[in-house]
């Protein structure tokens, strides 16, 4: 791991207040931003407690900070795209969700097809971290980002670093992330509704139930059309449930789900398809 993420703190940001552009629209008493042009890019922004919702195609925020929301807001993420939106794209941000006496039951919430997160600092949600349900189609891609305390809602709470609720993804690729849950309750990233996808060179540590899944509950992998390969990951459950669920053996028994060099960072043992667990080998 070798990346910085979140806004720069080098560089000064933007009030939101004073965005004044084309197909952009504040409500400054809600704090609340509707983006309802394609192409928008908001970057640079202090955005506080303010909510950005885009019915558009291709809105990118970048370099900016978020936290929380607005307490009596009608926001229930810090940002979402409904479902006539697309290609929702966040770069370099923070995102606390629960910061300065805000709520957020979702920080980054996709209702359309497409969702890209990268080299972003997303923490402390009510319930999910990212939630993508809606229409059909696009692709997920979260890479290069700290993800951590999912699920601090309370002991009711259904929380998720990932859930795909319902529409069929085209592809979902989780690379090079770092993800830290201490506490609440929460799973990892619940991919179980992708044709084909990539899970890998992830750092993974603490209490979820499982870290990944593309086969949930009555799911049985029934959607992959391609495959799902996970592989080079680093995790501790130690407080975890396990890995991967359903959690058979060395995989999760689905053949078109691929398993390779998946290290227990305590044990030091290999988890992956063809052959049991073994030790992984120590350096000369």
């Amino acid at each position: 791991m070798d990346y910085c993420v979140g806004y720069s703190t080098n560089t000064s940001i933007k009030d939101p207040a004073t965005i004044s552009m084309a197909g952009v629209s504040l409500d400054v008493a809600q704090r609340s931003i509707a983006v309802a042009a394609d192409d928008v890019t908001l970057d640079g922004y202090d955005f506080g407690g303010w909510s950005v919702v885009t019915t558009a195609a291709n809105t990118t925020l970048t370099n900016s900070n978020f936290n929380g929301l607005n307490p009596g807001g009608p926001q229930s993420s810090v940002i979402s795209g409904t479902q006539t939106s697309s290609n929702l794209h966040v770069a370099n941000c923070t995102i606390d969700g629960l910061s300065g006496g805000g709520h957020a039951e979702f920080l980054v919430e996709m209702e359309g097809p497409g969702l890209t997160i990268e080299y972003s600092w997303l923490k402390n949600s009510n319930s999910d971290l990212i939630g993508r349900h809606g229409r059909s189609g696009g692709n997920i891609i979260i890479r290069y980002n700290v993800l951590e305390q999912a699920g601090m809602g309370g002991p009711s709470t259904h929380g998720d670093y990932l859930q795909v609720y319902g529409p069929t993804v085209e592809e979902t690729r989780i690379l090079y992330n770092t993800a830290v849950q201490n506490g609440g309750r929460t799973q990892g990233f619940i991919a179980d509704n992708t044709k084909s996808g990539e899970f890998a060179g992830n750092t993974l540590i603490g209490s979820v139930s499982y870290w990944m899944s593309v086969s949930g509950p009555g799911t049985d992998a029934a959607n992959l059309s391609g495959t799902f390969s996970t592989h080079d990951n680093y995790y501790d459950v130690t407080k975890a449930f396990g890995f991967n669920y359903p959690a058979v053996g060395p995989n999760d028994r689905y053949p078109k789900t691929v398993f390779t060099n998946n290290v227990n960072m305590v044990s030091g043992q290999i988890v992956q398809d063809s052959t049991s667990s073994k030790l992984r080998p120590s350096r000369p």
